[in-house]
């Protein structure tokens, strides 16, 4: 496995693709990769920038569960929206938490929630490991 592999469809097909590893830098590849596909999609800079939050958090949780393992991102649209995913080979779900006022760590899906119109989490089509999505609001 190369430690990035970017993927975009043949032309009219509005999706990216993203495969790398589970590392904290990651983060910063899985903003860009947003703030890339919606920029050249034509939405505007508060979609593009609460969905870069949102999958920002959604990577942060996958390096936890899944530290130094092959990550797969995806932006794409459904019904003109966007559709953030994110996929680790991890089984276990992220779970809520209640953080400390000053905890540093255990508000990724309240911000997800926050931000997103719709969220969830589903079964990879492989049967390994979880995918977290989000629909973000236009």
């Amino acid at each position: 496995m190369k430690d990035l592999d970017l993927v975009v469809p043949a032309p009219g097909i509005p999706e990216v693709r993203l495969t790398l590893l589970a590392v904290p830098s990651t983060v910063v590849l899985a903003r860009e990769l947003v703030r890339y596909a919606l920029t050249n999609w034509g939405f505007d800079r508060e979609v593009i920038n609460d969905s870069t939050l949102v999958m920002s958090e959604m990577v942060t949780n996958a390096v936890a569960a899944a530290h130094g393992r092959q990550l797969r991102l995806r932006c794409a649209l459904q019904d003109g929206t966007p559709l953030l995913e994110c996929w680790d080979p991890s089984p276990d779900l992220p779970a809520p938490s209640t953080p400390t006022p000053m905890a540093e760590s255990g508000r990724g899906l309240a911000i997800i929630s926050a931000y997103a119109k719709e969220t969830g989490t589903r079964p990879s089509a492989t049967g390994e490991g979880k995918v977290i999505w989000a629909l973000m609001p236009t």
